[in-house]
């Protein structure tokens, strides 16, 4: 017989999961099914609790599939897995779970052709259950083998998104980048999968961006903004060292933006859109479009630059820096956005790496402005860190006053290469 104290206990433990149980259902999260890895295969992202989940059972001449979602206290939604042989979308099947405004909800099958979705015949499959309740989308069904080959191994896709009428096939594109299984799976498994599959190429073009202008761009542009003045009596290659070191950064700079602007299109061959996305994600296409155009408007501006010595010189001077910091301030802007795609998968740290760069880079260049100011200005009179100089300008001496301070630059440039590069591999290893 149970002491008052077991009994306490027991009913203690009851009420806190009552509660944890309110809870899950109050966010829309869901527990894993308990028969996932014993009688059926599952793929979900429940390790911290659901919000997607897909189980399936080999039943001989047909798999059963349960399909849930959280419905995030929407109507009007539709849910769909897609079941592929690679992990692009284009000639998969699809079954969608739809959930409408009136309450109806129904279970339909269709298929990707190339990036369109289209109705189908609904042959080969036949509901068990189909529901919306305590903000979980369920729908259960058969499907026959004689419609599809489920004896085969497929990539399993997860996407949701709005149905609307006026749209083909009556719903709109997916809101986020769909879920992928990062293997294939066997539907005559019992396998627990977790995870996504990343698509190489989006990695790819983060990575190109981040170095473009986390890494390059960041030291090109102090280069040439505070170290003018120095190295004068050297040359590199028949120029100034500073103007070698920052056209050499700057051309990989725009050599990696041209990259990773013809990867994403390759990837998505065509237009990437985010119908449903919040608007600041929406815009991540075209600002990335704005910036490569600035990227390589800069360095051809610099081509057609006027003579040192004409009189409308400093147009060229202005221009280059008004086009060049937009770009700069434009790509981070961008960057932020990207690391928050669904598609890029980075963790929600990574954000904070980006932001702790952003204060670093401003802290440096206000040192580099103050050291300017109160050092070389006050010394010679005049601010030459601040004269938008000709690039190809090559003074043959070097005024004493240039001197004073150039220990605290060469320190000052060392110490921000080895700093920037580090926050270029923690940023690289978060997103990739």
């Amino acid at each position: 017989m149970k002491t008052c104290k077991e009994t306490a206990i027991l009913i203690l433990s009851a009420i806190l999961l009552k509660t944890q149980l309110l809870q899950a259902q109050s966010n829309g999260k869901f527990s894993q099914d308990t028969e996932c890895g014993k009688t059926k295969g599952c793929y979900s992202n429940c390790a911290k609790g659901c919000t997607f989940e897909v189980a399936w059972e080999d039943k001989g001449t047909a798999v059963t599939f349960t399909m849930r979602s959280d419905l995030q206290s929407q109507s009007n939604v539709w849910t769909a897995i897609g079941l592929s042989q690679d992990t692009k979308m284009g000639s998969d099947e699809v079954i969608e779970c739809r959930y409408e405004s009136s309450g109806t909800v129904s279970t339909v099958r269709s298929q990707n052709d190339g990036k369109t979705n289209k109705a189908v015949a609904q042959t080969g499959i036949q509901t068990i259950t189909q529901s919306a309740t305590g903000d979980v989308l369920t729908c259960s069904f058969d499907l026959q083998k004689s419609a599809i080959n489920l004896d085969a191994d497929y990539y399993m896709f997860f996407a949701n998104g709005q149905l609307n009428p006026n749209r083909m096939n009556g719903k709109s594109k997916h809101q986020t980048f769909p879920k992928i299984s990062p293997s294939m799976v066997d539907l005559q498994s019992v396998q627990v999968i977790g995870g996504t599959a990343q698509p190489i190429l989006i990695k790819v073009h983060g990575l190109l961006m981040i170095a473009a202008w986390i890494l390059f761009a960041s030291i090109g542009v102090v280069l040439a903004r505070y170290y003018k003045p120095m190295w004068a009596d050297r040359k590199l290659l028949g120029e100034k060292v500073w103007f070698q070191f920052h056209r050499g950064l700057m051309i990989l700079t725009l050599s990696c933006v041209i990259a990773a602007f013809v990867v994403i299109f390759v990837h998505v061959e065509g237009w990437s859109s985010f119908s449903g996305a919040e608007m600041y994600k929406q815009a991540h296409p075209y600002l990335g479009v704005i910036v490569t155009a600035l990227t390589v408007m800069n360095p051809l501006m610099a081509v057609f630059r006027p003579h040192p010595e004409d009189k409308y010189r400093f147009v060229f001077n202005s221009a280059h820096w008004l086009v060049g910091t937009c770009a700069r301030i434009l790509a981070v802007i961008t960057i932020f956005i990207g690391v928050t795609l669904s598609g890029a998968d980075a963790p929600e740290y990574v954000i904070y790496i980006l932001a702790a760069y952003v204060a670093y880079q401003l802290l440096i260049e206000l040192i580099l402005e103050f050291h300017e100011c109160f050092v070389v200005r006050i010394n010679e009179g005049k601010g030459t860190a601040y004269e938008l100089k000709g690039i190809t300008e090559l003074e043959t001496t070097q005024p004493p006053e240039a001197t004073r301070g150039i220990t605290f630059k060469k320190v000052v440039i060392g110490l921000h290469t080895v700093v920037i590069i580090g926050f270029t591999l923690a940023i690289m290893i978060s997103v990739a």
